[in-house]
């Protein structure tokens, strides 16, 4: 069984595999005690913060809700998004 910061993990990654990004960063702060010393959800939780800090930036900017973020491999291929 999964205590109340491992399933506020959990919700964060299902957050970011569904491009909800203030969810995820919302997932993650509940969790972040219980992390401490894990690196890797320190980076995600902190990539995700960035990510939703520049969201918002650009959206006050540009007067917009939403931004769209196109993927890119590091190859330069754009995904394949739906």
């Amino acid at each position: 069984m999964l205590n109340s910061s491992e399933k506020a993990y959990c919700l964060a990654l299902q957050a970011l595999k569904q491009k909800q990004y203030r969810q995820a960063v919302s997932q993650f702060e509940r969790a972040v005690s219980f992390f401490d010393a894990n690196k890797e959800f320190h980076l995600l939780h902190e990539t995700t913060r960035l990510l939703v800090a520049v969201q918002e930036e650009l959206a006050a900017l540009e007067n917009e809700d939403t931004l769209i973020i196109e993927e890119v491999f590091s190859d330069g291929q754009k995904a394949n998004l739906p």
